[in-house]
């Protein structure tokens, strides 16, 4: 006796996968109003074997914002460390690479977005979130101390820069409007010498 069933191939897909595509998700639809199911359903399985994967909501946002801050570590706050260049050309070069991360659907940073959404309510994420500001005002101050300021002006103006290009994220989304960050972006460059 033949029987024909309809049977759900089971999905093929790894933890990496499910890091990549959450990414994705989080920065369209922000945290809160991503369910389980939709992120399941972006990775093409069932909800309950999603959970074979991470077992809650708050275990991958830690895993997409540990991903997210390594990435930058070693792609972009890495170039501010690249002294065969000038400190206007390591900003430059900084922004250039940061731009279409930011801008892609007008999302602006997910850290920044996450940190909104969650630092009264998920006080897990706090650290991470943290440890990535902290990391991009070092690259900036990093950038400012090759261009000749003391250790106290870097400081300051790398932290100045950091809040005034995760103001112009914001507004960059609320108007719709890439311009906002370049000429933010473009005023972090005039604060330079080099």
């Amino acid at each position: 006796m033949n029987c024909v069933t309809d049977i759900m191939p089971v999905q093929k897909i790894t933890k990496e996968e499910i890091v990549r595509i959450a990414i994705e998700v989080f920065r369209k639809q922000g945290y809160n109003r991503t369910s389980m199911n939709d992120l399941a359903q972006a990775c093409g399985l069932q909800k309950g074997s999603f959970y074979h994967y991470f077992n809650s909501k708050e275990a991958l946002m830690r895993e997409v914002l540990d991903t997210l801050h390594q990435y930058y570590k070693r792609k972009i706050f890495s170039i501010a460390f690249d002294d065969a260049f000038t400190p206007k050309a390591r900003m430059e070069h900084f922004f250039k690479k940061q731009e279409p991360i930011f801008t892609q659907d007008l999302t602006g940073c997910l850290f920044g977005n996450i940190t909104l959404e969650t630092i009264s309510m998920v006080d897990e994420f706090k650290a991470t979130i943290q440890a990535f500001f902290s990391d991009w005002i070092e690259a900036f101050q990093h950038i400012f101390l090759a261009d000749g300021c003391s250790d106290e002006k870097a400081i300051q103006l790398a932290r100045q820069s950091v809040m005034e290009i995760e103001g112009a994220l914001m507004m960059m989304r609320v108007f719709e409007d890439i311009d906002l960050l370049r000429d933010t972006c473009s005023t972090v460059l005039l604060k330079l010498k080099h």
